[in-house]
C-alpha cells in the first residue's frame, strides 16, 4: 500500500488524550506501510508515521473522515456518529475504566458492543490487536451504508456544531399528531 489517507485516527477531546490508541495506530500504520492523519488531543504520544494535530475544527475532522479509508477511534458517540454518517469502516478502541472526575468517559465497551450488534463496527479491545483489526477493515468494503433510522445524531451534531438542521417533512400519519 502507498502512504496516503488510509487512516483517520481520532481520540476526541478528553484532557488526557488516549496514548495507547495513538501509539498503537501509529505502529500499525508503520507496519502496514500506510499513511493517514491522527487527531491526538491531549495525548503525550506523538505519532512518527501519521500526520497529526492535537485538535481541529469539527468541519475539518468530518472532511478528513469522508476521505479516509478506515476510521480508527475511541468509543465516543460524536466520532462514531460522524464516521457512520460518512459511511466509513470503523475500528473502535474503547476507553476503559470507571467514570471518575479524572476519567469522565468511563467504560465505552458496553456502548460499542451494543452498536456492533446492529452495525458492522470493528471493536479492538486491546491496542496490541489494532494492526490486525485495521488490516481486516482495509480488505472489507470501502463504504458502508449504516441504516441509522433516526435524525437524533443530526440533531445532536447540529446542536454541538452550530449547524442548522433541516426539519423533516411530517404529515398526517407520521405519528406526531396532537390529540
Amino acid at each position: 500500500m502507498t502512504k496516503g489517507t488510509e487512516l483517520l485516527v481520532a481520540v476526541g477531546t478528553f484532557v488526557h488524550g488516549f496514548d495507547e490508541l495513538v501509539a498503537a495506530a501509529d505502529s500499525a500504520a508503520e507496519a502496514l506501510d500506510i499513511g493517514g492523519f491522527a487527531q491526538i488531543g491531549g495525548s503525550r504520544v506523538l505519532p512518527r508515521r501519521l500526520e497529526w494535530l492535537r485538535f481541529l475544527p469539527s468541519s475539518e475532522l468530518r472532511v478528513r473522515i469522508a476521505v479516509a479509508r478506515v476510521v480508527v477511534c475511541h468509543g465516543g458517540v460524536g466520532i462514531l456518529g460522524d464516521a457512520m454518517r460518512a459511511g466509513r469502516p470503523i475500528v473502535a478502541v474503547p476507553r476503559r475504566g470507571p467514570t471518575t472526575f479524572d476519567h469522565p468517559a468511563g467504560d465505552q465497551l458496553p456502548l460499542l458492543r451494543r452498536l456492533a450488534e446492529r452495525y458492522p463496527i470493528g471493536i479492538c479491545e486491546r491496542p496490541e490487536q489494532l494492526r490486525a483489526a485495521i488490516e481486516k477493515a482495509l480488505v472489507g468494503p470501502s463504504t458502508i451504508a449504516y441504516a441509522l433510522g433516526s435524525d437524533i445524531p443530526d440533531i445532536v451534531a447540529g446542536f454541538l456544531g452550530g449547524r442548522q438542521r433541516v426539519e423533516p417533512a411530517l404529515g398526517p400519519g407520521a405519528g406526531l399528531e396532537m390529540r
